[in-house]
């Protein structure tokens, strides 16, 4: 379900400040086997997002954005109809694989018959979905579409989706009357679209649009099967996705996850995944665990791919191909979202996704040139005069588009290795072996609700009852928010010297009361020192009037002594009446897991499809360390080499750079060649062949 992070957490396994390597290892070796190649390159990772659509309600009561109708977020030149040359030209330059629109939580409201035609047209709405489409074709991108998950009701959306597809890829004749309408609309060849994702984050409902809706898993489930079934009846041609809960891939084995694949997998083609990682640093985090986060990042996506993958085998009786349609870092400064770290660590996830093991169908990166995360930099959201500027994200994405090849090859990588302590969503990183979870005990809930019981009489309008596992909130007439105490539980004592977090899990609704606001409801865990000594907690929020499941996971600061189970009872100014009823709550208390020492030498390889050229990508992803590796290519005589770098001497920058050009690498033999790899940074390497 929606688990919405009122902060990260910082777990210290090691004093804080340097960091020492695992071992004494200072150098490393990369082994390339050139004898066969194990896979096809996929370029659909390499793609990206656009928001363009009507942004109204979604999340202010009265936006309406007309840069996302009109310029489609900067892609549109409205007053020539046609791309916006600059933006075409970098979109060659990273050669954007795949186009996702109309962007993100914008699908809530985008009824695409809106968007089509010149009614659209006179209204304002000057990018729709045929300019969205030249804009693929003119760029190259394959589009893949977010069929809207609430812009009508569920038994409107099955007929909605599937005029859609018509729309796009039915010829124009009499028995098609939308493709008619496309062709009379200038568009008489079918556009062909095969990508399709059905909804956005839909567990977190429609935001500020009214009426306010939100599925549960089942719900969504059962509007997915519909939707995918007279969508295919148009053209069984299309590839279909269904929706996980984003995070930091934290949340693989959610209710919602699990429910979704088993009762909606038979009818998808993919599972999408929305990974940011890490989530929300503490902003008293230090700075050199923030960009470990970063940097450990990759190594745990990972896993939680893998994770994904068991799960889905263990509820569907097989396996799906993953679409990430959105990730990057969710970090709360722009300088670190928009900064060199957090660069690096996406472009590292690219080498992760290419991994067969994977199995990722496509990836998007979120964004393209938004002003939270937009790798390009629009002149009104720079100082660049009138001029288009580039953040770091882009120059590594410049790297793999111009020296990367077609086949993957395998690759071996030793390299010295690293403690991380832990920090926002990214577990501890140390010694050889990972550590899975351990369960310590279930909570006893009354037994430490005595404490919270005598402050429930000073709540203004609210009642509260509470037993063993079940709690009932009475609202009159509330129009503050507050977080009545439910239960304060201590840290387990007997595990002094481990991280240890809180899983919580409850079944639960909100009935309005006639005439009430609707308001969003949830239940915390936070530190009992409170939100604004630590930032520290989770709110499971959103209840809505029908029954849900929920379940989060908070992991705990060092210096955490106790935690509070709170009701959230957001109100806001609203004056919500009504019922809250919270049933099966539950607290049980972990030993957190660790991963091993993450390495700082990461490395992906791939031949020309003529097998002339080797192609070698290396991060560097120490902070501070320069570090030597020695190259080994098994079964291909090299002629020659040359490199490309991308590297910063200033780590949290948002510009500077140093690029290096095509620089010749010498080569110690026909099969080997040395190279020192800077801190922080991403090397491309060439090696052709010789006679």
């Amino acid at each position: 379900m929606n688990m919405r992070p009122l902060s990260s957490y910082l777990i210290s396994l090691l004093i804080l400040g340097a960091v020492p390597l695992r071992a004494a290892q200072t150098a490393g070796s990369i082994d390339v086997d050139v004898s066969g190649p194990v896979a096809p390159v996929n370029r659909l990772v390499f793609g990206h997002n656009i928001e363009a659509a009507d942004n109204a309600y979604i999340f202010s009561s009265n936006s309406t954005d007309p840069d996302l109708l009109q310029r489609g977020g900067g892609f549109w030149d409205p007053t020539k109809g046609a791309p916006a040359a600059s933006i075409l030209n970098e979109s060659k330059s990273v050669e954007m694989s795949v186009l996702r629109y109309p962007g993100g939580c914008l699908a809530h409201n985008f009824d695409w018959r809106k968007s089509v035609g010149p009614e659209a047209k006179a209204k304002g709405w000057l990018f729709g979905l045929d300019e969205y489409m030249t804009l693929c074709r003119a760029i190259g991108s394959i589009p893949i579409i977010t069929v809207s998950d609430y812009a009508l009701s569920a038994d409107q959306m099955p007929e909605n989706a599937a005029e859609l597809v018509e729309y796009l890829n039915s010829p124009a004749d009499p028995a098609h009357p939308w493709a008619m309408k496309r062709k009379a609309w200038g568009h008489a060849a079918p556009y062909g679209v095969r990508w399709f994702e059905l909804g956005n984050e839909s567990m977190h409902g429609n935001h500020r649009v009214l009426p306010h809706r939100q599925y549960t898993a089942e719900q969504y489930a059962a509007y997915a099967k519909a939707t995918a079934a007279a969508m295919r009846k148009v053209d069984p041609r299309v590839k279909i996705g269904i929706v996980t809960v984003p995070g930091a891939g934290n949340d693989v084995d959610s209710y919602w996850n699990r429910t979704v694949v088993r009762l909606a997998g038979s009818s998808a083609d993919f599972l999408i995944i929305h990974m940011y990682a890490p989530q929300l640093l503490p902003s008293n985090t230090p700075e050199n665990l923030r960009v470990q986060a970063m940097m450990a990042a990759p190594e745990q996506v990972k896993e939680h791919l893998l994770q994904y993958h068991e799960m889905v085998r263990k509820e569907l009786g097989h396996d799906l191909p993953l679409a990430i349609t959105e990730f990057n870092g969710a970090l709360d400064q722009p300088s670190e979202r928009l900064g060199y770290a957090n660069a690096l660590e996406c472009s590292d996830l690219l080498r992760v996704f290419l991994k067969p093991e994977s199995n990722v169908a496509l990836a998007n990166y979120w964004d393209f040139t938004s002003g939270l995360f937009g790798m390009v930099r629009r002149p009104e959201q720079s100082s660049n005069g009138d001029q288009d500027s580039v953040a770091p994200a882009f120059l590594f994405y410049e790297l793999w588009a111009q020296h990367f090849g077609s086949k993957l090859l395998r690759v071996q990588v030793q390299s010295p290795r690293i403690d991380f302590a832990g920090a926002g969503t990214e577990m501890a990183a140390t010694g050889s072996a990972p550590e899975p979870r351990r369960q310590i005990q279930r909570v006893d809930l009354q037994k430490y609700s005595s404490y919270a019981s005598t402050l429930w009489p000073r709540l203004l309008n609210v009642q509260i009852q509470h037993d063993d596992s079940n709690v009932t909130v009475h609202l009159q007439n509330l129009n503050r928010s507050i977080f009545p105490l439910l239960a304060r539980i201590p840290r387990p004592d007997n595990v002094s010297n481990s991280p240890v977090e809180f899983s919580v899990s409850f079944d639960a609704r909100f009935t309005p009361a006639q005439g009430s606001a609707a308001a969003p409801m949830g239940i915390g865990l936070i530190d009992s020192r409170g939100w604004d000594a630590t930032h520290s907690g989770i709110g499971l929020d959103d209840i809505s009037s029908t029954w849900q499941h929920f379940d989060g996971t908070y992991r705990l600061e060092p210096q955490t002594s106790s935690v509070d189970l709170s009701a959230r009872l957001i109100a806001g100014g609203k004056n919500a009446s009504g019922t809250l009823e919270v049933h099966n709550l539950t607290v049980t208390e972990f030993v957190s897991p660790h991963d091993a020492a993450y390495p700082l030498l990461t490395s992906v390889a791939s031949t020309s499809s003529d097998g002339t050229h080797v192609y070698l990508v290396v991060f560097n992803k120490s902070t501070t360390s320069s570090i030597p590796a020695t190259i080994h290519l098994q079964g291909f005589s090299a002629a020659g080499a040359q490199y490309w770098q991308v590297s910063d001497p200033v780590l949290k920058s948002a510009s500077e750079k140093i690029e290096q050009p095509g620089a010749a690498l010498p080569l110690s033999s026909a099969r080997s060649a040395n190279h020192v790899f800077p801190a922080h940074s991403m090397t491309a390497i060439e090696f052709s062949r010789g006679s």
